[in-house]
């Protein structure tokens, strides 16, 4: 009776993975057909018209912060929910984070790395309208300052030298100017996160004063997600 019941397990774990994989393959047959049948019009269309609707030349960020721009709200509040959670995780005594010594070849590049980063990840943010780069991948480059700073001279110099309570300021203002930006839209007339379609200035594409609040946006996604990385990074490396 156990060796019957064992085999049916075995027979019922192969089928569903058979079955699985049919189904997958259906999708992507059914993919393949929408792609060849010509019926990509959304996609030719930021492609076509995006930089005259939205004045960004980097179409990426235009479809990140124009046309989905109500998507990009909420994965940043994904990020702020799981930065929030473990906050109130943090130990409330000062708690040390197991670190190892380095050589002073470690130390002096480190700190030679600071400024570069810190321009690279401005960069990225500033300029994520005009070129590869954007909010994201700049708080994600500025994260990186604070975490080799804990994980090099240890949990102390990121996480006391600047309260987390401020981080947490820092993220919020991110969220909520993102939002305020977002009802401006509103108050124009238009939708909620509109654009150009609200008759902001559009400026010249390939400038740097240009696409609306696109620039805007990448800043406050820029520091929302570098000081939510650094407050989950912080929370995760302490212990008690």
């Amino acid at each position: 009776m156990s060796r019957a019941l064992a085999l049916f397990k075995k027979s019922y774990k192969v089928g569903l993975v058979l079955s699985l994989a049919i189904f997958m393959l259906f999708i992507f047959y059914e993919i393949h057909n929408v792609e060849s049948n010509g019926k990509r019009y959304l996609s030719d269309h930021y492609l076509s018209t995006g930089v005259q609707e939205t004045g960004s030349i980097n179409i990426v960020t235009s479809v990140l912060y124009d046309y989905r721009a109500f998507d990009t709200l909420g994965e940043t509040t994904v990020l702020l929910t799981a930065a929030t959670i473990l906050a109130f995780m943090v130990p409330i005594r000062k708690a040390a984070m197991p670190s190892a010594s380095f050589t002073i070849f470690v130390d002096k590049t480190v700190k030679w790395m600071i400024p570069y980063l810190a321009v690279l990840g401005a960069y990225l943010i500033f300029f994520g309208h005009l070129s590869p780069g954007g909010g994201f991948v700049g708080g994600v480059v500025l994260a990186t300052i604070p975490i080799l700073l804990t994980i090099t001279f240890g949990v102390e110099v990121s996480e006391y030298a600047i309260n987390p309570a401020y981080k947490k300021l820092i993220e919020d203002i991110g969220v909520i100017g993102f939002i305020f930006l977002g009802l401006l839209g509103m108050w124009t007339g238009s939708h909620f996160l509109a654009n150009g379609q609200a008759y902001f200035g559009l400026g010249n594409p390939g400038e740097l004063v240009s696409a609306g609040i696109i620039p805007f946006l990448n800043v406050l996604i820029g520091i929302k997600v570098g000081a939510g990385l650094v407050i989950i990074f912080n929370s995760l490396v302490k212990e008690k």
